[in-house]
């Protein structure tokens, strides 16, 4: 969605999905069977160094079946990142993750090997059924030059290959989100799988029970998807894919003049509804060489679209489609020596409609409606077209020591900017059991499209940037346990900032006049399973901040988030049932603390909050334990299991928002009342699952 209004983004979407957090701990509870698991007991970092072999692997490798196992995530991998080091959920108007103090729009997601239009529902959850992946990897910082245009981190996807056997199901049931698995062989070289899911709280559940605060649920946040995958491999060395996968979700309800967002903007008042819709397809060729050469060759397409109707009929409508080709060749160069080439090429084709209040507005801006502009109405699109190739060359004198040394050149011919990035990662064995990491590099990416638009934007606003550079030591121990220790150091550079009516440049909208830090230290001991048992302690600490150059004036990042410990264990404790948890601490979100009431300058008999200094204080600290039991039976001659999950078991109570209390306030000048939005309570969520 172009971002056109920061108002929509940060008030409307949030509170328009007043289940949606709801929907999120109680989404499908999942879990794989386990029957051709690999326990080697070997654990890959979650910062890897290098590239890795994708060979025919039809299971789930045992690092990703600890995510899809977490407690608290309820079967979704994407969500279970948030348990790993450094890693936090954004809030707001999105439920993606902020890595190392990074926005979420700087990450970039690739899901067997083509980048991906679709990741998160608008609701909260991935649209990944675990029974899908094969592996999953996070690059936090530093991720090599396969990778392009994204700052901040890096996910990657690799889904599992179809299993070439006699057809087999598994059926989810739950009022929450049911689902069905399919996979077959096809012929003697051929498989499929499909996954279809689809969430089921709105037949269950009345609208009434979801509205609160004058906000009427029109209807409940519903979302589905779905993916296909069929394998064709007629040779050792070779192997065809064809993919398509789809998502859609959709919610209505009506802001009264009661309502927060309607007392800040009475314009904004009315029904209001929120519709997505995505599809795609991607055709993967793979070729294996005897000599350890390795080559991939992609291409794929994807439309989507999603839009947002409220109030005085205001509208945000956006189309996009894009066309992607992407391969890569690797291979080994003697003994010592690997190198790697590729590049990927995109066209994108925006269309929207747009007939809304513009605000002009960021991020980093604690106060949107400083920034409200006239109404504007716009039919408009463009296209953008970006590529970029690398090479990759990795030396390995000896068992002991690991280089890689890159170079990524990238081009779109939108801002028609070209960037040339160097990027480079080591590892050294100094001792038997210790070995140290450094990985250092630059990146860009695109800009977010409602800053480059003619009607809302800057078309020549540049491409934000930035440096990474880590440095870390991994130190085994006995009976499979393992400590890492990362520091890392983030620069920012290019990023947006907003310009008011009274600028003299004002006209322009945004200027890349921005810049940020981030910087911290993620530690993590982990025990891998042995005894029946396996878990993790991980404590993050970071510092993020954002300065205008223009003023030279410094505040913290608005997902500056100091302290973070999570722990993690999962027992076996018999054959037939399994218990974990996962314990989350962490600082409360930084917010700008209300100092006053203001008159609104645009409404009549309305007042606004006056801001103090922006991110200048903290809501309180954040506490959530999860809980998650799986027994596993027989019913009617199949392998089944009820899994339970019980969402923050201490029922703590955590305050999401801090915002005025129109209850209490009516004119300006009145003293300042706050009211606070605290989180999910304790929730427990139930599935059946049955096996065919």
């Amino acid at each position: 969605m172009i971002q056109t209004n920061s108002q929509i983004a940060r008030v409307l979407i949030p509170a328009m999905l007043l289940s949606s957090q709801w929907v999120q701990a109680q989404s499908q509870s999942a879990d794989d069977e386990a029957a051709e698991q690999d326990q080697s007991g070997e654990v890959e970092e979650v910062l890897t160094l290098g590239t890795r072999r994708q060979g025919d692997y039809t299971f789930i490798t045992e690092d990703t079946e600890k995510l899809v196992e977490m407690p608290g995530s309820l079967g979704d991998p994407l969500a279970a990142i948030f348990a790993l080091p450094g890693v936090i959920y954004a809030g707001g108007q999105t439920e993606e993750p902020a890595v190392r103090g990074s926005s979420p729009s700087d990450n970039a997601y690739i899901v067997d090997f083509m980048p991906a239009g679709y990741i998160f529902h608008d609701f909260g959850v991935s649209i990944f059924s675990e029974f899908i992946l094969h592996d999953f990897q996070m690059y936090s910082a530093g991720f090599g030059p396969e990778y392009g245009n994204a700052t901040g981190a890096q996910f990657d996807v690799a889904l599992r290959q179809p299993e070439n056997k006699p057809t087999s199901a598994v059926i989810d049931l739950s009022m929450l989100r049911s689902g069905v698995f399919l996979e077959s062989g096809v012929t003697e070289n051929s498989a499929f799988y499909l996954s279809a899911r689809r969430s089921f709280l709105d037949l269950f559940v009345n609208e009434e029970d979801f509205s609160d605060d004058g906000i009427e649920v029109q209807k409940i946040p519903r979302d589905s998807d779905y993916l296909f995958k069929y394998s064709w491999q007629p040779a050792d060395a070779h192997r065809l894919s064809f993919t398509a996968n789809g998502a859609q979700e959709e919610a209505e309800a009506a802001f009264t003049e009661e309502s927060e967002l309607a007392r800040s903007n009475p314009d904004f008042a009315g029904d209001a509804r929120l519709e997505s819709d995505y599809n795609g397809q991607n055709v993967l060729y793979e070729f294996f060489g005897d000599d350890g050469s390795e080559a991939k060759l992609g291409a794929g397409q994807f439309s989507s679209q999603e839009n947002l109707y409220w109030g005085d009929d205001y509208v945000n409508e956006v189309n996009l489609t894009q066309q992607t080709v992407r391969g890569r060749y690797s291979r080994p160069l003697g003994n010592q020596f690997g190198l790697a080439v590729g590049g990927e090429y995109a066209d994108k084709q925006y269309e929207y409609y747009l007939r809304q209040i513009l605000f002009v507005c960021t991020e980093f801006e604690p106060d949107c409606e400083e920034t409200r502009r006239d109404l504007i109405e716009e039919d408009g699109g463009f296209d953008v077209a970006e590529a970029f190739y690398y090479i990759n060359a990795t030396w390995m004198p000896n068992d002991a020591f690991t280089l890689d040394v890159g170079l990524q050149q990238q081009h779109n011919d939108y801002t028609e900017e070209s960037f040339t990035h160097p990027r480079i990662a080591a590892a050294l064995r100094v001792a038997e059991r210790t070995t140290l990491t450094a990985k250092a590099g630059s990146y860009n990416r695109f800009p977010d499209i409602g800053t480059v638009t003619v009607e809302t934007g800057n078309p020549q606003l540049a491409s934000p940037r930035a440096d990474h550079f880590t440095f870390g030591v991994i130190q085994d121990f006995d009976d499979d346990w393992s400590l890492s220790v990362e520091t890392y150091y983030k620069t920012m550079s290019n990023l947006p900032l907003a310009l008011s009516e009274d600028d003299p440049d004002g006209d322009l909208r945004y200027v890349a006049d921005t810049e940020g830090t981030a910087y911290g230290v993620d530690v993590m001991l982990n025990k891998n399973l042995t005894d029946s048992w396996y878990g993790w302690v991980s404590l993050s600490y970071a510092k993020s901040d954002r300065t205008n150059t223009r003023t030279d004036q410094t505040e913290e990042y608005f997902l500056d988030t100091p302290l973070i410990l999570n722990w993690v264990v999962n027992w076996q404790a018999t054959s037939r049932f399994n218990i974990g948890w996962r314990w989350s601490i962490r600082s409360g979100s930084a917010y700008t603390p209300i100092v006053g009431v203001k008159e609104n300058p645009y409404f009549e008999d309305s007042v606004l909050p006056e801001y103090g200094d922006p991110y200048s204080d903290r809501l309180p600290i954040y506490n959530r334990l999860d809980v998650r039991m799986r027994w596993d039976f027989a019913s009617w001659g199949k392998d089944s299991a009820i899994i339970l999950d019980i969402i923050n078991a201490l029922n703590s109570e955590n305050v999401d928002e801090r915002s005025l209390d129109y209850d209490k306030v009516s004119a300006p000048g009145d003293t300042p009342v706050t009211k606070d939005s605290v989180g999910l309570g304790v929730t427990p969520a139930l599935t059946y699952r049955v096996y065919f």
